[in-house]
């Protein structure tokens, strides 16, 4: 057994329970801004945030995501500007960039896996891969999962972040060029999400009221 699984068999949440922990994360997670700036995040709790990021599902387990975190003060402060003066990302300490796939460079090894791992047989396998290559090579389609995807892995990370004790807000307000030549992304990938995570400096307002389900959902048809 990895230390992984043994951790994630640790940490496993009864289904028994009244509310299990899991549906205790969801309904109490905040986007807040109020982080202590004394504080600091480790490179463990950092590597665990991405692990647990990395257990997110994704189409055919391609995992078509990346993460650049910055810590820098002077690359914070330039990531504040070209996120339009978010302060909070400078008290937060650190700020992570979720990075999306826009082509289907982890194919072959995943379908070899998929294989190795008795779930397809070889022409499955092959098929499928061809047809996943496929819609990477539309440009839109290939930009669509690549933000699909990396999407699930951010919500991942904005989870562990909250079962940690720490504070995450996710941004799509920035400068998407600008953070793009910041932090050197290839042409081939796209950023998808800036979640600036650290310490929490305390209690945030009560939540903004949420629209109620009546509204939104619908059944059988829109």
């Amino acid at each position: 057994m990895t230390l992984q699984q043994a951790e994630l068999e640790e940490t496993d949440v009864a289904h028994d329970e009244e509310l299990p922990a899991a549906i205790r994360a969801i309904r109490t997670r905040r986007s807040g801004h109020n982080f202590d700036p004394d504080a600091e995040l480790d490179d463990e709790t950092l590597e665990a945030l991405i692990r647990d990021a990395a257990l997110a599902p994704s189409s055919y387990n391609l995992q078509p995501w990346e993460f650049v975190a910055v810590q820098d003060d002077d690359r914070i402060d330039e990531i504040v500007d070209l996120a339009y003066g978010q302060e909070h990302i400078r008290e937060a300490g650190t700020a992570i960039l979720v990075v999306g796939h826009t082509e289907a460079e982890t194919a072959d090894r995943v379908f070899d896996e998929w294989e190795d791992a008795g779930r397809m047989d070889e022409e499955t396998a092959d098929q499928t891969k061809a047809q996943t290559v496929e819609m990477y090579d539309d440009d839109q389609m290939g930009r669509d999962l690549g933000i699909r995807n990396a999407s699930l892995a951010a919500e991942n990370l904005l989870l562990s972040a909250h079962a940690r004790g720490l504070k995450a807000t996710p941004m799509i307000g920035f400068d998407q060029a600008g953070i793009s030549e910041l932090v050197g992304l290839p042409e081939n990938k796209i950023p998808v999400m800036l979640i600036s995570v650290g310490p929490s400096g305390g209690e945030e307002p009560e939540r903004l009221p949420r629209r109620d389900v009546a509204e939104i959902l619908h059944r059988e048809s829109y």
